[in-house]
């Protein structure tokens, strides 16, 4: 063979060797290779090839199928995406082996929740657990689905459903446990629902939060003041007796002492007090406070001592009769 045509049979091997080699390989890129869209938004889609052998390029959808003869391109467009299961894949036919290559597009629809709501109890007692539920309504898909509960600033419990392949919207209930103390009364609670819907999605995450809803908690009575007092007042002299103590529901009062006719009991703006007035050694004794609701009672003792008058003061007015008469003795000396 001449040296001319040995080197043209090389050649013509090599070709079709390469040709060979890269037909024999599914080549097949799509972009964006993930997809996140908002139920009924519009998507547009780019899938093409490099190899030359190509008979066809398209879609495959429940929505829009694309079919594009001899074309290395084929772009899957949807001006408002309203189906949850389109499962869009994207495939080319080849001349040469292998025949159809088949990718399917990593596609997220996603939706806002409905709505986002807690469902409480009316109330909850202090160290007694209580669930409080989320409720989330008509959300996709589940598997990006975070929920939160937080009383003001502060997270209390959350929940994942990351194998749930769900993609249609569905609804759950999220019980959190929560064990109230005193300082909880009056808080407020929050439910937060979020769609971490990874690259490619809406930054910052999508979230709808729940109306704050504020639950009671109920708590037996504690005194704002010492259980045990001693007090002391003159005879004749006026003293008040208070009580008060912290509750929920807001307790009331009873006082226990021998009824006199200079003792008078006032209650007002959660304090109660004991007014006694001219006082005697009659009203020298205990007198026990009662704050008391449905869940249990605080008591306080008071004791009050009442002295008698100080024997200064009748040395004193004694002192000043005296003088008085002196006085008038010696006017009368003088006249």
């Amino acid at each position: 063979m001449e040296p001319g045509n040995l080197i043209t049979c090389v050649l013509a091997l090599l070709f079709s060797t390469t040709e060979s080699v890269s037909s024999a390989v599914c080549d097949v890129n799509i972009d964006p290779s993930r997809v996140v869209v908002r139920f009924g938004d519009p998507v547009t889609v780019n899938c093409s090839t490099t190899r030359e052998d190509v008979l066809e390029a398209g879609w495959e959808a429940s929505v829009s199928p694309v079919n594009e003869p001899n074309s290395k391109i084929a772009v899957w467009n949807v001006s408002s995406l309203t189906v949850w299961d389109a499962e869009p894949k994207c495939f080319i036919n080849y001349m040469n082996e292998p025949r159809q290559c088949v990718e399917k597009l990593d596609l997220v629809i996603y939706k806002y929740p409905e709505s986002v709501s807690l469902i409480a109890p009316e109330f909850m007692k202090i160290g007694v657990e209580s669930n409080i539920t989320c409720q989330v309504l008509d959300v996709a898909p589940a598997r990006y689905l975070s929920v939160k509960l937080y009383k003001g600033d502060e997270q209390l419990g959350s929940r994942s459903f990351t194998h749930d392949s769900a993609v249609f919207p569905v609804n759950g209930n999220v019980p959190i446990p929560v064990t109230p103390t005193r300082a909880d009364n009056g808080a407020e609670y929050t439910c937060v629902a979020e769609l971490q819907l990874g690259p490619g999605g809406p930054k910052p995450n999508p979230e709808k939060r729940s109306p704050p809803l504020k639950i009671p908690v109920f708590y037996k009575p504690s005194l704002l003041s010492a259980a045990e007092e001693n007090v002391e007042v003159r005879e004749g002299g006026s003293i008040v007796l208070n009580c008060s103590a912290d509750g929920n529901p807001a307790p009331t009062y009873e006082w226990k002492y021998p009824k006199a006719d200079n003792v008078q009991e006032i209650t007002k703006d959660g304090v109660s007090t004991v007014n006694i007035t001219r006082a005697s050694s009659s009203n020298a004794r205990v007198y026990e406070c009662h704050a008391k609701n449905t869940y249990g009672v605080a008591m306080k003792n008071i004791t009050l001592t009442v002295k008698g008058r100080s024997h200064w003061i009748g040395i004193g007015v004694l002192s000043v009769a005296v003088i008085t008469v002196i006085v008038l003795i010696y006017r009368q000396i003088k006249a």
